[in-house]
């Protein structure tokens, strides 16, 4: 007698198992997949919204507020977002892998840069003002003004420290006692010129957010040297975008600066975005 074979019944509890598995390691994939893309390397330059600092907090006997913005290197879109969730409208630019070391480097050169625009606003406030002093005076100052301005970087400071400088020496209060917010930027060369510099556009931002009144920039339609629009086209442009309320005031000079605050009615009547 012939045996029949019998053939294998399908075991569906083996079946529910093989998909249930194929469900959990998809589920556990998505969250991978998402990290990996967060986290993979993309490396973006950015500027963003900073601060505008009095010159009283660097030990200058004035009223008047240079500006900072934040820059930095985002290394991965996680990052990227984190920076954009914090102020929409913060500007990215993609960069290479290197960005990070040519970054640390470009702080130690803007460092040095930081210390030629504070000796040349120590001078220059001095010829303007006529004040005595030896040049050991002279030294300590910038010694102790480095050291103040010491978590700051950039040359951008000149112009602002170089009008408090001479708040301090002629005991005056371009502020009209707190009536205005006064605030700019812009290095300041040896022959009392007032020199472009970068991130106009946040830095704008930066003083409209905390109130200021007015607003110094470089006067240099006539004299940018680098690629794209001037300090005072961009300055223009910003305020004309962003409606902005403060007096933009484009200077050439340190003197041209102090003559603008020095003749200012008290009390006070905004300008906006007239010279």
């Amino acid at each position: 007698m012939k045996l029949s074979e019998t053939p294998l019944m399908p075991n569906k509890g083996s079946r529910k198992s093989y998909r249930h598995w194929i469900i959990v390691a998809l589920l556990l994939l998505i969250p991978f997949s998402v990290a990996v893309f967060a986290y993979w390397p993309r490396y973006y330059s950015f500027t963003t919204q900073g601060e505008i600092v009095p010159v009283h907090e660097i030990d200058v006997g004035g009223s008047v507020n240079f500006v900072y913005v934040q820059e930095g290197i985002t290394r991965n879109l996680y990052e990227k977002y984190s920076v954009g969730l914090l102020d929409p409208e913060a500007e990215f630019t993609k960069v290479n892998s290197t960005a990070k070391d040519d970054f640390s480097a470009m702080l130690g050169v803007e460092e040095d840069m930081r210390n030629e625009t504070i000796y040349h606003a120590i001078d220059s406030a001095t010829d303007l003002t006529s004040a005595p002093t030896t040049q050991d005076q002279r030294d300590e100052r910038l010694l102790q003004l480095i050291e103040e301005t010491s978590e700051y970087y950039g040359d951008s400071i000149g112009l602002m420290l170089g009008i408090g400088l001479v708040e301090e020496a002629l005991k005056k209060d371009y502020s009209k006692d707190e009536q205005l917010i006064i605030a700019g930027t812009g290095t300041l060369n040896e022959d009392h010129t007032v020199g472009s510099v970068g991130a106009i556009r946040d830095k704008l931002r930066t003083a409209e957010t905390a109130g200021a009144d007015i607003f110094f920039v470089p006067k240099d339609k006539e004299t940018f040297v680098y690629l794209g629009i001037s300090n005072e086209e961009e300055a223009e442009q910003t305020a004309e975008e962003l409606n902005l309320k403060l007096q933009i005031v484009p200077v050439a000079t340190l003197e041209e600066a102090v003559a603008f605050l020095q003749q200012l009615p008290n009390p006070y009547v905004r300008s906006v975005n007239k010279p």
